[in-house]
């Protein structure tokens, strides 16, 4: 703007009588609606963790303040750009940042804390059913917040279009509002510090409220499940057992137990969280179910002939992919230690010679265990 207008009597009205007067009253109007959506608050009615019964919503599962304080962030938006004034922007959208963070996250968190921490009431035991579907909800309150703050960003920026030469170009609305030096470009990474705050605040919230959820809910039961699953399995074979002719003894037997039981427990949280929670608390206990089949392998040593191997090798295979139906293929990636256990432990001498020095990765194995760890896991199987 050109000096003696950024100098002049008008401006210096419209400041003062204009543009802090919009700023106070957009930072209280913010605050107030964020304290009034909660106030009205409603959770989603009839969700169970029984397979058994129909969710009486529809999903994504959240509480209705967060679509509500999303329909005032996009509306306050809105109005601040609309006045074309960069001394609004850089006012009104870092208060609306500071807002989000500590009243709507702060709130969230309050909640998740004192109302719907996810804790057993007898030592040993489950936590109750309330507290973990409402736990559940929050947490899809958080992701769902994310969404609609990338979207409302997005939608202010713009959306890529293809240049005249070719390469992508970004034609942003923000160069006819703020056309003033770099006034757009000013707004523009206002918007988007914004846009990064909210998620990195959220994204440290919701990674607390998962481990809390794998932790309380999911790992105390993935042990027994387990336990039920390898009940009475024995992998110490003689040559002439058929391990395929009765039906206790069937191939599927494992994976079958394995599956029945990681349903119960699974299927009923996949339904209310969103996709990417699930996904987020999926990887937690993969990981944990990739370690306790590891220290399970190790604890049969001396007790695995080479034909129990080959058993073995067939029900952790089942196993992972009981654990990982219905999720990314990537979630393998989790048990790749183990699949090159039972690997080593089945094969032949003369296969196991060219491989057990390797270091290099020369076999076209990408070995995550080292040479003597490799080995240790080739001792398991009595007599190798």
């Amino acid at each position: 703007m050109p000096h003696f207008l950024a100098t002049s009597n008008l401006h210096n009205k419209v400041t003062s009588h204009l543009i802090e007067p919009f700023n106070v009253m957009m930072a209280f109007f913010f605050r107030r609606s964020v304290e009034k959506a909660f106030q009205l608050d409603e959770s989603p009615s009839h969700l169970t963790l029984n397979p058994t019964k129909p969710l009486g919503s529809n999903p994504p599962f959240i509480t209705s303040a967060v679509d509500d304080v999303m329909y005032i962030v996009n509306q306050v938006l809105q109005r601040t750009l609309a006045t074309s004034q960069r001394t609004i922007i850089s006012r009104v959208v870092p208060a609306l940042s500071s807002i989000l963070g500590t009243d709507f996250i702060g709130m969230i968190q309050r909640k998740m804390k004192d109302e719907s921490y996810p804790k057993a009431v007898i030592q040993g035991g489950l936590p109750p059913e309330d507290k973990v579907i409402a736990f559940l909800v929050l947490i899809n309150n958080l992701d769902v917040a994310n969404d609609y703050i990338k979207r409302i960003v997005q939608q202010q920026l713009g959306s890529p279009q293809e240049g005249g030469n070719g390469p992508q170009t970004t034609k942003s609305p923000l160069h006819d509002l703020f056309p003033f030096g770099h006034d757009a470009t000013f707004v523009e990474n206002t918007l988007k510090a914004m846009e990064r705050s909210f998620a990195s605040k959220s994204g440290d919230l919701l990674g607390d409220g998962i481990t809390v959820l794998f932790s309380n809910v999911l790992r105390p039961r993935i042990k027994p499940i387990l336990a039920e699953a390898f009940r009475d399995i024995e992998y110490a074979l003689v040559e002439d057992v058929d391990v395929d002719g009765d039906e206790e003894e069937g191939a599927d037997l494992v994976k079958s137990r394995f599956d029945r039981g990681w349903g119960v427990v699974i299927r009923p949280i996949k339904r209310i969280l969103t996709s990417a929670n699930f996904d987020r608390l999926l990887t937690l206990a993969l990981n944990y179910l990739a370690s306790a089949l590891d220290r399970r392998i190790r604890s049969y040593y001396g007790r695995v002939s080479e034909l129990g191997a080959v058993r073995l090798e067939r029900d952790i295979a089942g196993i992972v992919t009981a654990a990982v139906a219905g999720g990314k293929y990537g979630l393998r990636d989790a048990f790749t230690k183990c699949t090159q256990m039972t690997l080593i432990m089945n094969m032949e001498d003369d296969e196991w010679d060219e491989v057990a020095d390797d270091t290099s990765g020369e076999s076209g194995i990408p070995w995550v265990m080292d040479v003597e760890e490799r080995k240790r896991v080739r001792a398991i199987v009595k007599g190798t």
